[in-house]
């Protein structure tokens, strides 16, 4: 019997992938990402967006327990007389401290209140630690450029030292009218909360005034209290106008420091709609506004709006659609307040942002 032969069955040859077929994988993966791409960013944005609801619910509580405690909400834009570094003479009257750093106290800020000299303003070196801190509570997530920026203003105030500057991405609400540099004495912010109250009775202008919760009468449901406006919307610039150099040591327009509510720093008004573009701005005639226009103006990076807390400490978020006047015939008087045309009546943004305005608003509008 001749022997079989047996033949060894060939070894399976491997092989890797064709090109094609790695171009397709590829082709496939990125395809998978751009679709869980806006997924994830959508997420992240609704986490930021909620510590910022947190953080103006944070703000109105402040406001309240200082209202509860003290008869009144804190004063917005104000005048208090400076003394000189060595305490030798007097300096004048100037910019006194704002309704951001008056909630201090209430808002688990105490060490930073008291450490206010309150005989002191704002723009004197003395207060320099106080003015110099960045506070996270006054940080909307979704203004990122926030965090780090810093201002060292040569010459500040007047104890010709050099001050630190931080900001907020919050104001409080003043009303309708955004004063801005106009020379006029009486310049005053029109039926808000945070009213800008011009000079006091003893420089001739009108008194520095208060607001208690009970002059609200529209309801505290139908009145702001404090708003967004992000600084990272507005042009960085150095104390030349040049552009930033990316240090993050440069203010934003002039605009949004804490510590002072001065023409649109801690204070905010509703007379130009929600994230206007600044393309869009004119400056009004008799100074009015000047450059703190976007400082003064709600804006932010939510997509469609801003965030709002009402009197009555709800946090809302309004609509860059929600009705509004067309603030492009809105006119000034000698003291920068707005003059409708004859005829027209305030938007309901606009009426939101008064607390005794007596119009009549249903939350369907906005």
């Amino acid at each position: 019997m001749k022997g079989t032969v047996i033949v060894p069955k060939p070894k399976a040859v491997s092989r890797g992938f064709t090109l094609i077929e790695l171009l397709v994988v590829i082709a496939i993966i990125a395809v998978l990402i751009s679709l869980l791409l806006p997924a994830v960013q959508s997420a992240r944005e609704a986490a930021r967006r909620a510590q910022c609801v947190n953080n103006l619910k944070q703000l109105g509580l402040a406001a309240h327990n200082y209202e509860s405690a003290n008869g009144s909400f804190p004063m917005s834009w104000n005048r208090q007389l400076y003394i000189s570094q060595d305490g030798s003479s007097l300096q004048g009257y100037h910019d006194g401290w704002g309704m951001l750093a008056g909630v201090l106290g209430y808002s688990e800020q105490s060490p930073l209140y008291n450490a206010i000299n309150q005989s002191l303003g704002p723009y004197q070196i003395r207060n320099s630690t106080v003015t110099g801190t960045g506070i996270s509570l006054f940080w909307c997530p979704s203004d990122v450029d926030i965090t780090n920026l810093r201002l060292f203003e040569a010459d500040a105030g007047w104890d010709g030292a050099t001050l630190p500057i931080t900001y907020s991405s919050y104001g409080g609400m003043m009303g309708t009218s955004c004063p801005g540099t106009g020379s006029a004495a009486t310049m005053q912010g029109e039926n808000g909360i945070f009213p800008e109250n011009g000079r006091p009775s003893w420089l001739g202008g009108p008194s520095q005034t208060t607001v208690r919760i009970s002059a609200i009468t529209d309801g505290t449901s139908n009145t702001i209290l404090f708003g967004e406006r992000a600084q990272g919307k507005f042009a960085k610039v150095d104390d030349s106008g040049a552009p930033c150099d990316g240090t993050g040591n440069c203010p934003f327009e002039g605009s949004g420091w804490w510590a002072d509510a001065d023409y649109g720093d801690a204070a905010m008004c509703t007379f130009y709609p929600i994230n206007i573009k600044g393309a869009d701005i004119i400056v009004m005639p008799n100074g009015c506004d000047g450059g703190s226009v976007s400082g003064m103006t709600a804006s932010s990076f939510h997509p469609g709006g801003a965030n709002f807390a009402f009197a009555d400490g709800s946090v809302r978020f309004l609509k860059e659609s929600i009705n509004t006047w067309n603030w492009r015939l809105v006119t000034r008087d000698a003291n920068c307040l707005p003059v409708l045309p004859a005829g027209t009546s305030l938007g309901v943004y606009q009426a939101l942002s008064t607390r005794a305005g007596g119009e009549v608003i249903s939350s369907d509008q906005y």
